[in-house]
């Protein structure tokens, strides 16, 4: 939930809770009825009483919404993943190593020159999320590298970690014409 929403319903919940204590004053003869009752026909009969009854409407709807409509965003892994559970302890993988991993298996792909991955802890079957950012060779074409790409880092972390169908989303951050630098492996 954002910003703007939480302080709406924290408005909201100081009135109905306001409104509320009021109607259980009256109800339980803490206010005696001649003090209610006149202030009551008062508020009734002005016109900005339903004004304000249709924004209280307009945000219960709005609050229903939101409790409805799950817009769950993934949290940026900071430590590690665990892979799996089980009675004999936990299996973690640092979120570098899997970083790592990720990167390496995009360079792998023909007209990638740089990646950087970043990953998004998830809640449902898929315990991560991949964002890739690549920098794109001059003379590729960037959806068959990033269809490339994609398949690699899946096939990486599938052989490595053993998830499968992990959501990469990849964005071209640049395009050049720089050659890939290769080190030399010294045998």
């Amino acid at each position: 939930m954002g910003v703007i929403s939480r302080i709406l319903l924290l408005l909201y919940t100081l009135v109905v809770g306001a409104v509320t204590g009021i109607v259980a004053a009256a109800a339980l003869n803490f206010m005696p009825a001649n003090f209610w009752q006149p202030s009551l026909k008062f508020i009734l009969a002005q016109p900005e009483t339903l004004g304000a009854l249709a924004v209280m409407l307009l945000l219960s709807i709005f609050f229903l919404t939101r409790v409805f409509v799950s817009h769950e965003e993934p949290t940026v892994a900071d430590d590690e993943i665990i892979l799996k559970q089980g009675l004999t302890g936990e299996v973690k993988v640092a979120v570098d190593a899997i970083q790592r991993i990720t990167e390496r298996a995009a360079l792998s792909v023909n007209g990638v020159r740089e990646s950087q991955a970043v990953i998004f802890k998830k809640n449902s079957n898929t315990p991560i999320a991949v964002r890739l950012s690549i920098v794109l060779g001059q003379g590729f074409a960037a959806p068959t590298v990033s269809e490339n790409a994609v398949n690699a880092v899946n096939n990486a972390i599938l052989t490595a970690l053993q998830i499968p169908a992990v959501p990469v989303e990849v964005t071209v951050r640049d395009i050049t014409n720089a050659g890939i630098e290769r080190r030399q492996r010294v045998v």
